[in-house]
C-alpha cells in the first residue's frame, strides 16, 4: 500500500510538471486573467508568477500581479511589481493611475493626487482615474471637490454605478441624506441586487439610527451573497440587538461550520457569548478572529469582555490598542478612562478626559469623566463645573443630573435636590434617582416626601421591589415592623424573586423577636436561591441565639460548600464560640490544603491560634504571610501581639512598618496608635507628624492627626489640622466630624451642625456625623423631630454601639416620646453598664413619665460615677426632683 501511494504521488507530480511546461507565458497569463474576472485573484496570482518565472520581462503579467496583489489587499507587493513594470516600461501611464489606487488606499492623499493628475493629462476622459482623485479628497476632508470629480465621472459615463455610490457617499458625509437615498434608490430600482449598493443602503439607515431597516438591508445581502460574511456578521449583531440570541447563536455555528477561517464567523461567536455572559468562551473566540483578520470592533468587543472578567489590564491593552488605529473611536477612550478611574489612575484618567473633550467637544461624557477623574484628586468644586458643563451640552440626562445633584448636595448646595427632581421628571422609571432624593428627604426629617418619592414612582413592573423595600427600610428605621411588612408583601407581589424582600422580612420579624418566623424569612430566599450565602449565614445566626446548634451549623456547612471565602471563616468562628476550638481549626486546615494561596484563611488560622494562645504557631503563620506581602504580613503579626497584650513586640512590629514603607504616611499610624496607647504622646504626634510631612495629601493621616489633637483637648491645633485636610478635600466626612467636633468643644454649636450636615451629605452612612448631628438638633425645637431620624438612621448603621443607642433614646424624650425612650436606653445600658450620661437620660426619661422615685435612684447612681459632660444638668435634674 505505501509504495502504491508513492506512486501514485509521484505520477500526479509528474502529470502537473508536464502541464506547466506545456504552457507559454502568455497561455499561464490568459488563465490567469480568466481566473481574475472570476473573483478569484489568488488563483490568478499563482498563474502570472508562473508566466513571470518563464519569461522574467513578460510586462503584463508583471502588471496583472499587481492588480491582483491589490485586489487581495496586498499593498506593499502589488507596490513593487508596478515599480518593476516603470523600470521594463517608464511611459506606461497606467503604473501612475495604480500606484495612484495604491496611494489612496494608504491614506496618503497627497501622494495619489499628482500620480493621477499625470495619468489624466494622456487620459483626460477616464471615469476611474477622476473616482479616484474623489477618493483623495475624501480622504483629505474636502467632501466638495469629491462631489465636482465624482459628477465629472458619471458625465464621462452616465450609467457608472461605483460613481453614483461614491456620490451617495459623500450626500452622507454632507448630512444630505435625502439626496443619498433619492440616488440610492433610483439605483437600486435599475438594479435591486447590486452588492455595493445595498452595503450603501445599510449605511444611510444607520445614519437615519433605524435598526429595523438597517437589519433588512443586512438580511438581503446575506439572502442574495451568502458569501458576504461581513453582512452575515452585521445582521448577526442587529438580530443580537433585538434580544434574538438563539437565531445568532445559529447563525454564527453555520458561518463557522461553512467559513472555518473567516474572522466574521468567529467575532460573531464571540459577541454572542460575551452579551450571554460567558466571558471566558467568548475571549477565545474573539482572540481567534483576530488571528484571522485584526479589526477595530473586535479589539473593542475583547477589551469589554476582559473589563467583565475584571482583567483591567488586559481591557486597557485593547482599547489602546483601537485608540492607535482609530484615536477618535469615543466609545474605547470612555472604556479606557473608566478603568483608570477604577484603578485608582486619576492623572490618566484626566488625560484620556481630556483627549475626549479635544476630540469630541460636543460629547457630554468627556466632562465627566474628567469630573469624575477631578473628584478622585479631591477636586470636588472643580468636579462639579466640569458636570455642569456636561449637562450644558446634554440638559435632559438622566445619570448627568443625578450625580450633579448629589454632588450639589455634599458640598451643602441644596440646589441638588432641584437636579435630583429633574432627573426624576426625564426617566420616572429611574430607581436609583428616587432612592437618592427618599434619602436625602429622609435624613432631613421630610418624612412625607421621602415616602411620596418612592411611592410615585410604582408603576407595576418588576422594579416596584426595590421601591417597596426602601419603604419597608424606612419604616423599620422608625420600629414599625408592622407597616414594613405591608410593604414587603407588596414586594412579593411586584417580583417574587427579589431576595432583599426576605432579608428585610427577616429583619421585620427579628424586630419582634419572632426568631423562628424570621428563619422562615431566610428559608423562603433560599427557596429561590438553594446556595444564597447571606441567607444561609444570617439564619444560622438566628438559629444560634436560639440554641439550635446542630441546625445552625447544618447551614453554615452547607455555606462552606459554596466556597466562599466569608463563609468558611463564620463556620470556623462558629465552632470556636461553641467551644470547639479544634474543630474550628480543622476547618481552616482543610480549606487551606484546598486553597494554599488564600491568605484570608491564613490569617484566619493565625488569629485562631492567637485566640488559643498558641502565638508560636500564629507567627509562624504570620511569617508565611510576610513572604508573600510582606507590609500586609507585618500588620498582622502586629494585631496579634497587640491582641495577646505584648505591646513591646507590637511595637516592634509597628516601627518595621514604617522601614518597610520609609516613603508612605499611612506606615506611621500603627506606631503613632500603640505610642498613644503607652501614654507617651509626645512622641506619638511626632510621628503623625512625620507621616503628614511625607505624604501632605494623604487624608487619612490628616485624620488621624486632628483626633489626636482632640482627644488631647489641643482643640485650636486640631481645628488647623482638619481645616489643612479640608482645604484640598472639601468632601472628606470624617475630616467635616472632626472639625465640627472641635467646634463643639468651643461651644460653637451652631457652626459645628453646619459640619455634621455636610458630613451627613458627603457620606450618606458616616455614623458619627449622624449620631453628633442628631443630638444638637435633639435640643433645637424646630429640628427635634430631623434629630429623630438622624439617630434612628445611625441606630440602623450601628445598632450595637451604646452612644448611638443612647443618641436615639435621648432624641426620643425630646420628642416627648420617653415611654419609647426607656425602652431604648435599657438596651444602651446592656451594652454599657452603669454608663452615667445613658443613666442620666434614663432618670430624664423616668421624671418625664413622673416615676420621681426611680428618676431620683437612676441619678444618684449616674452622680455616683466618674465625672461626665451632663453632669451639672443631672445634679440640677436631682435638686428639682428633691424639691431642693
Amino acid at each position: 500500500m505505501i509504495r502504491c501511494t508513492v506512486f501514485a504521488v509521484a505520477l500526479m507530480l509528474c502529470v502537473a510538471l508536464a502541464g506547466c511546461k506545456g504552457h507559454t507565458s502568455e497561455s499561464l497569463n490568459a488563465e490567469g486573467e480568466a481566473l481574475f474576472k472570476q473573483g478569484n485573484y489568488n488563483g490568478a496570482i499563482v498563474h502570472y508568477k508562473n508566466a513571470l518565472e518563464k519569461d522574467p520581462n513578460f510586462v503584463a503579467a508583471r502588471y496583472n500581479l499587481g492588480l491582483a496583489y491589490i485586489e487581495t489587499g496586498k499593498m506593499d507587493q502589488a507596490e513593487r511589481e508596478f515599480q518593476k513594470v516603470l523600470l521594463q516600461n517608464p511611459y506606461d501611464g497606467r503604473v501612475n493611475f495604480q500606484l495612484g489606487r495604491i496611494a489612496n488606499f494608504q491614506n496618503k492623499p497627497a501622494v495619489a493626487v499628482p500620480l493621477i493628475m499625470a495619468y489624466l493629462q494622456e487620459h483626460p476622459d477616464d471615469a476611474a482615474a477622476l473616482e479616484q482623485l474623489a477618493i483623495s479628497a475624501t480622504i483629505s476632508g474636502d467632501p466638495a471637490s469629491a462631489k465636482g470629480h465624482l459628477e465629472k465621472a458619471l458625465a464621462v459615463e452616465p450609467d457608472r454605478i461605483s460613481a453614483k455610490l461614491g456620490l451617495v457617499q459623500i450626500f452622507m458625509i454632507q448630512g444630505d441624506r435625502a439626496e443619498a437615498r433619492k440616488m440610492l434608490d433610483k439605483l437600486l430600482a435599475q438594479d435591486p441586487e447590486n452588492r455595493s449598493g445595498l452595503h450603501a443602503l445599510a449605511q444611510l439607515e444607520a445614519q437615519e439610527k433605524d435598526p429595523e431597516a438597517m437589519l433588512d438591508a443586512y438580511s438581503r445581502i446575506s439572502s442574495i451573497y451568502p458569501s458576504d460574511l461581513f453582512a452575515r456578521y452585521k445582521q448577526g449583531s442587529l438580530l443580537m440587538n433585538k434580544g434574538e440570541g438563539e437565531k445568532v447563536r445559529v447563525s454564527a455555528e453555520a458561518m463557522l461550520s461553512e467559513y472555518p477561517d473567516s474572522a466574521e464567523g468567529h467575532r460573531l461567536m464571540g459577541l454572542y457569548l460575551f452579551r450571554e455572559g460567558k466571558f471566558d468562551e467568548a475571549a477565545t473566540y474573539l482572540s481567534k478572529s483576530l488571528r484571522i483578520k485584526p479589526d477595530l470592533e473586535t479589539y473593542y468587543l475583547l477589551g469589554l469582555v476582559y473589563y467583565n472578567l475584571d482583567n483591567l489590564e488586559l481591557a486597557v491593552t485593547q482599547f489602546q490598542t483601537v485608540l492607535d488605529y482609530s484615536p477618535g473611536f469615543v466609545q474605547a477612550r470612555i472604556m479606557q478612562g473608566e478603568i483608570f478611574l477604577r484603578q485608582g489612575r486619576g492623572p490618566e484618567a484626566m488625560v484620556a478626559a481630556e483627549k475626549l473633550i479635544e476630540g469630541s467637544p460636543e460629547d457630554f461624557r468627556g466632562h465627566v469623566l474628567k469630573g469624575d477623574a477631578l473628584l478622585m484628586q479631591g477636586k470636588a468644586h472643580e468636579a462639579l463645573a466640569e458636570f455642569k458643563q456636561g449637562i450644558g451640552l446634554a440638559p435632559s440626562h438622566y445619570g448627568l443630573l443625578l450625580k450633579t445633584g448629589l454632588l450639589k448636595l455634599s458640598l451643602g448646595d441644596l440646589s441638588g435636590e432641584d437636579d435630583m427632581v429633574s432627573a426624576i421628571k426625564i426617566s420616572p422609571e429611574g430607581v436609583d434617582a428616587r432612592m437618592a432624593l427618599h434619602s436625602y428627604y429622609f435624613r432631613n426629617g421630610r418624612m412625607d416626601e421621602a415616602v411620596a418619592v418612592l411611592s410615585e414612582g410604582l408603576n407595576g413592573s418588576k422594579n416596584d421591589a426595590v421601591l417597596y423595600n426602601a419603604l419597608a427600610k424606612a419604616s423599620l428605621g422608625r420600629k414599625n415592623a408592622k407597616e414594613a411588612e405591608e410593604y414587603l408583601a407588596k414586594a412579593r407581589g411586584a417580583d417574587p424573586a427579589f431576595l432583599q424582600t426576605y432579608y428585610h422580612g427577616a429583619i421585620a420579624k427579628l424586630f419582634q423577636n419572632k426568631l423562628d418566623e424570621a428563619v422562615t424569612q431566610y428559608d423562603l430566599a433560599l427557596g429561590f436561591a438553594p446556595n444564597d450565602v447571606r441567607a444561609l449565614i444570617a439564619s444560622a445566626a438566628v438559629l444560634e441565639k436560639q440554641g439550635k446548634l446542630d441546625e445552625a451549623r447544618v447551614r453554615l456547612e452547607k455555606a462552606r460548600s459554596t466556597k466562599d471565602t466569608g463563609a468558611i471563616l463564620m463556620l470556623s468562628s462558629f465552632l470556636q464560640r461553641n467551644g470547639k476550638s479544634d474543630e474550628a481549626l480543622a476547618v481552616l486546615d482543610q480549606e487551606r490544603t484546598k486553597q494554599p494561596e488564600n491568605m484570608v484563611i491564613v490569617q484566619g488560622m493565625a488569629k485562631l491560634h492567637v485566640a488559643r494562645k498558641e502565638m508560636d504557631k500564629a507567627m509562624a503563620l504570620y511569617s508565611r504571610l510576610e513572604q508573600i506581602d510582606p507590609y500586609a504580613g507585618t500588620v498582622e503579626r502586629m494585631r496579634a501581639w497587640m491582641a495577646a497584650g505584648d505591646l513591646d513586640k507590637a511595637e516592634e512590629s509597628a516601627r518595621r512598618l514604617m522601614q518597610l514603607k520609609p516613603d508612605k504616611g499611612q506606615s506611621c499610624l500603627p506606631l503613632a496608635s500603640i505610642l498613644e496607647m503607652r501614654q507617651n504622646r509626645a512622641e506619638a504626634e511626632k510621628v503623625l507628624l512625620k507621616g503628614w510631612e511625607l505624604e501632605p495629601s494623604d487624608d487619612q493621616v490628616g485624620v488621624v492627626l486632628g483626633e489626636f489633637q482632640l482627644r488631647g483637648r489641643e482643640t485650636k491645633k486640631a481645628l488647623a489640622t482638619f481645616d489643612q485636610v479640608l482645604a484640598h478635600s472639601p468632601t472628606n466626612a470624617p475630616a467635616l466630624t472632626g472639625k465640627g467636633m472641635a467646634l463643639q468643644l468651643l461651644g460653637r454649636n451652631d457652626d459645628a451642625a453646619r459640619m455634621y450636615l455636610q458630613a451627613v451629605q458627603a457620606r450618606h452612612d458616616h455614623v458619627p456625623a449622624l449620631n453628633n448631628l442628631a443630638m444638637i438638633w435633639a435640643d433645637d425645637e424646630a429640628k427635634s423631630a430631623q434629630a429623630v431620624n438622624l439617630a434612628m438612621a445611625a441606630f440602623v448603621l450601628a445598632n450595637s454601639d451604646p452612644a448611638v443607642i443612647d443618641t436615639l433614646g435621648y432624641a426620643l424624650i425630646r420628642n416627648n416620646r420617653p415611654e419609647e425612650a426607656l425602652g431604648v436606653l435599657a438596651r444602651a445600658l446592656t451594652l454599657a453598664p452603669g454608663n452615667p450620661g445613658i443613666l442620666y437620660h434614663q432618670g430624664l426619661a423616668q421624671a418625664e413619665l413622673g416615676r420621681t422615685a426611680e428618676a431620683r435612684a437612676t441619678l444618684e447612681t449616674a452622680l455616683a460615677s466618674a465625672d461626665f459632660a451632663e453632669r451639672e444638668d443631672a445634679e440640677k435634674l436631682l435638686r428639682a426632683l428633691s424639691g431642693k
